[in-house]
């Protein structure tokens, strides 16, 4: 029996290397319990159900929600470990696309033109050319995961994305994402960056949800699950499924939420520190502003709404990376800290101790990798090494250096490393922050003899002892994420390092106050509010070169999961009127919603019709995404004579058996 007299709520982000968890008193408005586990990539049911056993040791409390949150998205795109995807671009102009390098932002290499499309009006532009999307799906058969569909002008008229999917469908069991039903907007490259993400990382976001809803099962909770958008928004995981896309920067959202939540400020910039990537997010009068149809993922523009947030890969267990002409750099790469590897792994630590005190020096960093066998391939691997590589990696986890002369390869390059990352077959392990921290003594969970002697030999090479690696490592992620922010607030990108520019003197003058003569000084004006597990041993130091306060607010380690809990069930859609022309004569007015047009004789009737049909579309779209008790707003923007767009937005407590969650 639970000693609350209400229902609690679960939240529970997974990250790249953290799975955080809460159980929260939305009565009370406070953290009942707080856990936080390793992220297992390669069975996401393990930390999930390792997050369960610490938040619920006993019988489960009444549980009225459980809400969600994951960085899987976007650490793929960042670390380039996407699922393989097919995208069809019927009625595209390859001559168009190719003149302006457009394919480079579709994310896939496997990318077809069919023939096909409509015009503006809705109307065929040219018949659909099936047996061309049979041919691409011959094509690709065997190496893709996925199939995305964009046709020119589909959120005018979707019939040749609907029945290029049909026909996929009849070819194959891979899922097909069609572009119009992620979005309504004309950008035509836009949108089909949207649907080839969207398709990539739909087993991402499937075996995450999966898991969570079999760990669930399995303790007898049957409550509703909802999953936190990059907007700020949730909703159930059953109308989230589809489109992952669409939570790519749930983990941005979830930061910004939780941890102006937990520090109590109405103005602040929020920065989240995990395993993986750093996420920046700035709080005004408590409202985290959100970027309409354009957001960034990577190097791709999309048509998705999120916060306006920034990420960029270095975390704990980023990659320290360096070599003997002393380059040195940290992450966008994750992999195991070998404290961590030495700790699970006692035969590859002594292994390991006896080879670095059998050496002067380190070299280059890649002579301390170590490769995991973390699943079988699911299919035949095309390249000679790599399959003689897992075969090695069954026995247990071997040096990168050795394993790639046990498999007869001349150097690492022989073989096709993205392809074993990429498909989760091994995991890589590495020097990482969360080591440094081990010989500073601020975190030491695993093991510090290997984490010592390693960063030891590493520092030979500067001539420097451990901790003073250590600092160099510290100094280096002070820098890079306080130059992060800069660029993230001021809009506005550095020039090349060595290009001399005011703008890097400005900098490095404000970093270092090293200038015999002139000084300046960059000074954020609004707290720094530190979260995620590294927080408050890198942080800090970033504020103060920042010359603000620095605020680690209770429970700083699972903002992420409370941020989970604490939001509300949104939906918007657009909709438009403009004059209907025939020749060069004004006919009426055409009333555009979603997909579909309605041509009316007077305007007043079009924009009555609009406004109508959205708000019963985002009503009965927020109910299937979970919310009760839902409440509309519409605002109508003139544009010009006869010409309004309407914004329809929707908001709703998620709900509990036919009422909603307060």
């Amino acid at each position: 029996m639970s000693i609350h007299s209400q229902p609690l709520y679960l939240g529970i982000d997974t990250g790249g290397t953290f799975t955080d968890g809460v159980l929260f008193d939305p009565q009370q408005r406070q953290v009942v319990r707080a856990a936080k586990v390793l992220t297992t990539h390669h069975d996401l049911k393990i930390c999930i159900a390792n997050i369960l056993d610490e938040l619920l040791p006993g019988p489960a409390p009444e549980l009225a929600l459980v809400s969600l949150s994951t960085t899987l998205a976007p650490n793929a795109i960042a670390e380039g470990k996407r699922r393989p995807a097919a995208l069809l671009l019927i009625g595209y102009d390859p001559e168009l696309v190719q003149r302006f390098q457009f394919h480079r932002q579709f994310g896939t290499p496997d990318y077809f033109f069919i023939r096909g499309g409509h015009l503006a009006n809705g109307k065929e532009r040219e018949a659909l050319d099936e047996e061309a999307i049979r041919r691409a799906a011959a094509q690709v058969q065997g190496r893709v995961d996925a199939f995305a569909v964009s046709a020119y002008n589909s959120p005018r008229n979707a019939s040749h994305e609907q029945r290029a999917a049909a026909v996929l469908s009849g070819l194959t069991a891979l899922p097909v994402v069609q572009a119009h039903h992620l979005s309504g907007e004309l950008d035509s490259i836009r949108r089909a960056t949207t649907a080839s993400l969207n398709a990539s990382l739909l087993a991402h976001t499937r075996e995450f949800m999966e898991a969570v809803e079999v760990m669930l099962a399995q303790k007898g909770i049957q409550c509703p699950v909802m999953v936190m958008r990059g907007d700020g928004s949730i909703v159930r995981t059953d109308f989230a499924r589809e489109r992952p896309v669409e939570i790519i920067h749930s983990g941005p959202a979830t930061s910004a939420i939780g941890g102006y939540y937990l520090a109590e400020t109405e103005a602040a910039l929020v920065v989240d520190m995990g395993g993986t990537t750093t996420d920046l997010c700035v709080v005004d009068r408590g409202r985290i502003e959100t970027i309409g149809d354009g957001a960034a993922i990577g190097p791709y523009r999309t048509c998705v709404r999120t916060v306006k947030s920034h990420s960029f890969g270095l975390g704990g267990d980023s990659l320290i990376q360096f070599d003997h002409f002393r380059h040195f750099s940290v992450g966008p790469e994750r992999v195991l800290p070998l404290s961590y590897l030495c700790h699970e792994h006692p035969q590859v630590k002594q292994r390991l101790v006896n080879w670095l005190r059998s050496k002067d020096k380190i070299l280059y960093s890649d002579e301390l990798e170590h490769w995991i066998l973390r699943r079988e391939p699911l299919r035949q691997l095309a390249n000679r090494y790599n399959q003689k590589a897992v075969e090695l990696l069954r026995a247990g986890p071997v040096r990168m250096r050795d394993l790639v002369k046990a498999a007869g390869a001349v150097s690492v390059r022989a073989l096709d490393t993205a392809e074993l990352v990429n498909q989760g077959i091994i995991e890589r392990a590495g020097l990482t922050p969360t080591d440094i921290l081990h010989v500073t003594q601020e975190f030491q969970p695993w093991d510090v003899e290997a984490a010592v002697l390693a960063v030891e030999m590493a520092a030979r090479l500067w001539g420097e002892d451990a901790q003073a690696f250590a600092g160099r490592v510290k100094t280096w992620i002070t820098r890079r994420i306080a130059g992060e922010i800069v660029q993230y607030l001021s809009g506005m990108a550095f020039s090349a390092a060595e290009s001399g520019q005011l703008d890097r003197w400005l900098f490095d003058e404000s970093m270092s106050g090293s200038g015999p003569y002139l000084g300046c000084r960059i000074a954020l004006k609004v707290p720094l509010v530190g979260i995620g597990a590294p927080a408050s041993a890198f942080l800090p130091a970033v504020a103060a070169a920042l010359g603000t306060e620095c605020i680690l607010p209770p429970h700083y380690h699972v903002a992420n999961a409370v941020g989970t809990v604490v939001g509300n069930v949104i939906v918007r859609q657009k909709g438009s009127v403009f004059p209907c022309l025939e020749g060069a004569a004004i006919t009426g007015s055409l009333a555009r919603v979603a997909n579909s047009q309605t041509k009316f004789e007077r305007y007043e009737e079009a924009l009555e019709y609009v406004r109508t049909t959205l708000e019963e579309q985002v009503t009965a779209q927020a109910r299937l995404a979970g919310a009760e008790s839902v409440v509309v707003e519409c605002e109508e923007r003139p544009v010009a004579e006869g010409m309004t767009e309407v914004y329809a937005v929707a908001i709703g407590k998620p709900g509990v058996n036919g009422r909603a969650v307060r």
